[in-house]
């Protein structure tokens, strides 16, 4: 009896889980059934067939439809439709077909003449389409990424795949091709028997990338195969080979970490050691974290060999600089800890090194004076070095600062009124066989910057001239004498560099600023300005009353400018030095210019001009050029020019270079280089974005 109940017990429970399963799976067969809006709807067979005409929308959980015909078979689950078929599944996937049969859980696809637009606009045709489950399988497939109307492949001027069928995992998000094709400008290119990429849905994924390549009189032919390695969201690597005719072939690595506290980037590469030289390698890396104590920087530039960064065109530095920067900032204290070594690359043996251990400053600002109103601030520092001459210095310094600003309102007389006092301890380990030098300097000044600006404004154009004079009271102990002047440093309280170097002495300093505003895209503003000196101290050698500096600055809008600094002889009216720096851009044209030149009246001379531009022809073509020269010896110094084609999906970037410098193994050099992005997989150097000095030369 027992026995017999266990038994019915038995069969009871199976019972009600076999009716649980019915409940559950009509339930959600509920939750996926279509519902169909038309013009015209019948329902036949006891409300198991839906015929619906015209207009008809068609929706569930995992897709939304047009088309003009439907038949619905409820109890199959299974929807044919026919004419004018746009289909949107649950990824942002469209589908645009003639005739179809779906599964209301959209479990299954049957379509022929199936044209596809992914997510990020791309595209896909194919004579047929089956999907299953998470897969989509069309067959005689093109694939491309270009943006024309009515998915029209053929008329795309960029690339696209051919292939027998393609593998669209949806689950996965990668598409996968069979007996691959890849045609550039509708012409055949390349074939691959098996090719694989991501799907619009993801924005890194483990591959290679596209390939460059290029050749040189150095270093012979050269290809670049890019391997990406996506580790994980926040984590990737790039690995390419270099494969080089007439050097050893290398490898680059760059591998990239970013998190909420920081990131990391690591450049670095070694070669193939193929001619008895030794392996070489690099290594630039830099760290950074964030905290609420502050924020560290660190960074390290090394290589085995002091040419073969630059040789083998991965660095053109001549310095390395390795070290750590730590800054801690508040509302009104600032504090930052610095410690570099740098190694110069044109130096030999024991001079190439030179050390900053440590630099250190603390500042206190914004501290309100209550007697005499205006802010006084703090700042310390100390520095150690260790000199390309194997000498030693080291300085401390303290320095109490006082500034006001009033405006004298009857007379319109504007005052910048600025005390200074610093404090420095220098030492000065010098070589074997000299004298060590150690010294306590005191430097106090007294200054103030008037100005008084005359103001004329009408409806379309205002000016503003301002005459300037700034008296600095200093005395002459430790004479450090005047520095150059600029356009930057002419109002400068002091013109000095180090913590213990100062312009002492007392001087005047004086100009006029002339301000042109037309209000319709154009400013203008010069200056004129010179410094003389007070009671002119015995040990100063330079002259008592400066040349004149005169500057300007135009600027048509925020995308044309020029800005020209002139230093002019005031005796012999002559130019001692100028530069010019111009900069403009319009719709198709971009263009600038860089000039500095130095009399050698006035010591060593030097003129050099810098060009670099870009030219756009049409909507794809863009012409570049950038080039260096040395107008005192009529040498160049480098230059470059190519040409770039770019749409929306299609990137090729075509370049001479010519570099003329040399170091020990680095001769001069020339090459081309030739890059083919298909993007979406890379990006080209775009006209808008392309540099227009471009690589340094």
């Amino acid at each position: 009896m027992i026995a017999l109940l266990r038994i019915k017990s038995f069969y009871f429970v199976i019972f009600i889980f076999i009716a649980l399963l019915v409940l559950i799976n009509n339930n959600l067969k509920a939750d996926q059934e279509f519902k169909i809006v038309s013009d015209k709807l019948e329902i036949e067979d006891d409300k198991n067939v839906i015929n619906a005409q015209g207009d008809v929308i068609i929706s569930s959980e995992q897709i939304s439809s047009k088309a003009d015909e439907v038949i619905y078979y409820k109890n199959k689950g299974v929807l044919e439709a026919k004419g004018n078929i746009s289909l949107k599944d649950e990824f942002n996937n469209y589908y645009y077909l003639d005739e179809m049969t779906v599964a209301d859980d959209f479990s299954y696809l049957n379509a022929d003449n199936a044209k596809i637009r992914l997510k990020d606009d791309s595209r896909m045709v194919g004579n047929k389409i089956i999907k299953q489950n998470e897969i989509n399988i069309i067959s005689n497939v093109e694939y491309t990424p270009c943006l024309k109307e009515n998915y029209l492949i053929k008329n795309c001027p960029g690339w696209k795949l051919k292939a027998n069928k393609a593998y669209h995992n949806l689950d996965s998000k990668t598409v996968h091709y069979d007996h691959a094709r890849l045609h550039i400008f509708n012409i055949p290119v390349f074939y691959l028997p098996y090719f694989a990429h991501p799907d619009p849905s993801v924005n890194k994924r483990t591959g290679f990338l596209m390939p460059t390549i290029q050749t040189d009189n150095q270093l012979g032919d050269i290809l670049l195969l890019p391997f990406f390695y996506n580790i994980s969201g926040n984590k990737d690597i790039t690995i390419t080979p270099n494969i080089q005719s007439k050097a050893n072939n290398f490898y680059e690595i760059h591998y990239r970490h970013l998190n909420d506290i920081g990131s990391l980037n690591i450049n670095a590469s070694i070669d193939d050691n193929n001619d008895n030289l030794g392996t070489r390698n690099h290594i630039f890396a830099d760290a950074i974290i964030n905290n609420k104590y502050g924020s560290l920087k660190t960074y390290i530039q090394t290589s085995n060999n002091d040419t073969y960064t630059r040789k083998m065109k991965l660095n053109q530095a001549t310095v390395y600089k390795s070290g750590f920067y730590f800054e801690r900032l508040n509302k009104d204290t600032n504090f930052t800890i610095e410690s570099n070594a740098y190694k110069h690359l044109t130096r030999q043996n024991s001079e190439q090194w030179e050390y900053l251990y440590p630099n250190i400053n603390y500042d206190i600002n914004n501290i309100k004076d209550k007697d005499f109103g205006g802010t006084v601030s703090l700042n310390n520092s100390f520095r150690n070095l260790k000199n390309l001459d194997n000498s030693y210095s080291s300085q401390a310094s303290s320095q109490l600062n006082w500034s006001r600003n009033d405006i004298h309102t009857k007379t319109g007389l504007l005052f910048n009124n600025k005390f200074t006092i610093r404090a420095v301890s220098s030492s000065l380990d010098n070589k074997v066989g000299t004298k060590d030098e150690s010294t306590i300097s005191f430097f106090p000044q007294i200054a103030s910057k008037i100005s008084f600006p005359l103001i004329k404004a009408n409806k379309n154009s205002s000016q503003t001239l301002t005459p300037i004079i700034m008296p600095i009271l200093a005395p002459y102990n430790n004479y450090t004498g005047a520095q150059s002047i600029s356009a930057s440093n002419i109002f400068s309280y002091n013109r000095a560099t180090g913590l213990n170097q100062w312009e002492s002495g007392p001087r005047i300093n004086y100009g006029i600023e002339w301000y042109l505003d037309l209000k319709k895209d154009l400013d203008v503003k010069l200056t004129i300005a010179q410094s003389a000196k007070i009671n002119k101290h015995k040990h100063d050698s330079s002259e008592e009353v400066s040349d004149y500096m005169v500057s300007s600055r135009i600027i048509f809008d925020s995308n044309k400018y020029i800005d020209s600094t002139m230093i002019l002889d005031r005796q012999e009216k002559d130019i001692k030095g100028s530069s010019v720096n111009a900069y403009f851009d319009y719709d198709k044209f971009r263009f600038a210019i860089d000039h500095d030149y130095s009399s050698d009246k006035y010591g060593t001379g030097s003129e050099q001009v810098r060009i670099g531009g870009n030219v756009l022809l049409g909507n794809d073509f863009s012409l570049n050029f950038t080039g260096t020269r040395n107008l005192d010896t009529d040498n160049n110094i480098g230059y470059q020019y190519g040409i770039l084609y770019e749409n929306e999906c299609l990137g090729v970037d075509f370049n001479y270079y010519r570099d003329l410098t040399k170091d020990r193994d680095i001769e001069e050099s020339d090459g081309l280089s030739l890059t083919i992005v298909l993007k979406p997989f890379g990006s080209a150097k775009s006209y808008g974005n392309k540099k227009l000095f471009g690589p340094e030369v």
